[in-house]
Order: structure tokens, then sequence, then C-alpha cells
């Protein structure tokens, strides 16, 4: 990325980080660093832990190709990646393009969208582990049963199948069948660009399924990595509770930290559906005065 592009997103950060302390308040800020109190340091250091792992499970994907970047490049595109994620609105996506466009230079713009969309699949691969984690400890509660038993279980059987896909992405890849099927949709010029690009989507399918199929090993070993860091970012509600003088036991926080974060990916899910129907609504009306109220 040029200097000048680098100044622009960090002007844009800067100004996206000011708008949401104005509106969040310093003051309201002020008074949760001050219950926190020294117990910020060691959240933050657990943060680095956590994107330092997330880094070094998409380094151990990248190893065995050659000109791969060293792990400090890895590690600065990760957690840039990730801030961008945490900004874009309805899906985190945003990161995505990000990192492909910093791995560029060192992979060409194929094999640096296989090994972003790999990773991308790896991630999501640990998240899904994490909540099938939360589900099987919040079913060993105690007070959990009757629907809400079988609910939760109904959900981890929901997880599992997801699981199925993933891992079938990694074995056979996506990209190119995604693309057909879109292609076959017949949607004008999207459709035709998706048809002269075959070759070029086949081989980042080629890249996505090239650790699976030659390197299974360090494919595990980099998913075992990245459920560790979702290990460690549970240290963080921890350390919240017991600063504010509620402390967790590890059970209970694994079930939070895991469930809230299903939830807030259903709930983000949900909202982009809402979000197209009501657009879908609005333009079938002709007028947005006529759309339903939520208030």
């Amino acid at each position: 990325m040029s200097r000048t592009l680098r100044l622009v997103a960090f002007l844009v950060g800067a100004v996206v980080l000011a708008l949401l302390i104005r509106e969040v308040g310093v003051d309201t800020l002020a008074d949760g660093a001050r219950t926190v109190g020294w117990f910020a340091v060691p959240i933050v250091a657990l943060h680095a832990i956590v994107y330092g792992l997330n880094a070094f499970a998409w380094y151990i994907t990248l190893a065995h190709e050659p000109g791969a970047p060293p792990f400090r490049s890895i590690f600065r595109i990760s957690v840039v990646g990730f801030a961008i994620n945490f900004l874009t609105p309805v899906v985190n996506a945003g990161g995505e393009p990000y990192r492909m466009a910093a791995l560029a230079p060192w992979l060409g713009a194929r094999r640096a969208a296989g090994s972003v969309l790999q990773y991308a699949m790896l991630h999501a691969l640990s998240s899904l582990f994490m909540w099938l984690t939360a589900i099987v400890a919040a079913l060993t509660l105690p007070g959990v049963h009757g629907r809400i038993w079988w609910a939760l279980l109904a959900m981890g059987g929901v997880i599992v199948a997801a699981l199925g896909v993933v891992r079938s992405g990694h074995r056979h890849g996506f990209v190119a069948r995604l693309a057909g099927w879109i292609a076959r949709r017949r949607l004008g010029r999207l459709s035709a660009w998706l048809t002269k690009q075959e070759e070029a989507l086949v081989a980042v399918d080629a890249q996505i399924t090239s650790l699976h199929a030659e390197q299974p090993g360090r494919l595990g070993a980099a998913i075992a990595v990245d459920y560790l860091s979702r290990w460690v970012a549970m240290g963080e509600l921890l350390l919240v509770a017991y600063a504010v003088g509620t402390p967790l036991g590890v059970t209970p926080a694994v079930m939070i930290s895991g469930l809230s974060a299903l939830a807030v990916n259903l709930f983000s899910c949900c909202r982009g559906r809402w979000d197209r129907a009501r657009g879908r609504s609005i333009s079938s009306s002709g007028s947005p005065a006529s759309r339903p109220r939520l208030d």
C-alpha cells in the first residue's frame, strides 16, 4: 500500500476513534477506567497475546509458502485487518480486502486472496469450536434444563453442521463453485465478469485447499492456536469481573464469552437480513414514509 493510502487510512481511523469517544462520552470512559484501575494493564497485554496468537495461526498456514512475509508483518496486517472488521457495519468482513492488498506484494494477488480466505475459514472454525465449547459448558450448569437444555442442544447440532460445511471448504474449496452459482443467476456484467475469471478463481481454490491436501498437520496446528486465542481472550472477562468485585469461575466465563459472541454474530446476521427486507419494502411502496415503525 502506498504511503498516501496509509495516511488516508490513518486519518479515517483517527476520525472514527474521535467519534466513538464522543458517542460514549469522556466521563463514561473515565469512570470505567477508574473502576477497572490497574487491571487495564493486564487486559491490554492480554489482547496483545490474543492478536499474537491469531497472527501466529495465520503465519503457520503461510510458513510453507515461498516468499511468505515475516511474522512481524503478518502480525501488523492481522491487527489492522481485525480493527477494520470491528468498524465494518453489519458484516465484519472489511478487513479481508485490506489483508489481501497488504499481502499481495509478497505472494501476488491470487495467492494472497487464497491465503486470506483460508485463514478466514480457519478463524471461523475456531469460533465454531468455541461456541460449541460454550454450549457444552452451559449444559453442565445446574439449573439448565427443560426447553433451555433442548434449545442449547439443538443449537449445538447446528454448529456441528456448520463445522462440516467449513471443513468441506478447506478440503474442496468454495470460491469457484460460489462464483459459478452466482454467474448462473444471469446478473449481467457481474455474471460475465465471473465467467471470465474462472481460471483465476480455480487458482484461489487451489491455494485454499493446498494446506489440507499437502500438510493437514500444519492446518490442525493453526486451528489449535487460533482456538487457544479464544481461551486467552476469555481471560478479559475474568479480569474485569474480578476488578468490579464479582469474580467468575472458568465454566461460567466460558459460557458467557462463547454464547455472547454467538449472540452478537446472530444479531448481526439477522439485522442484515432485516435491513435488506426493509429496503425491498421501501422500494416496493415507493415511499419511505409508508414503512412500518419499530417504536
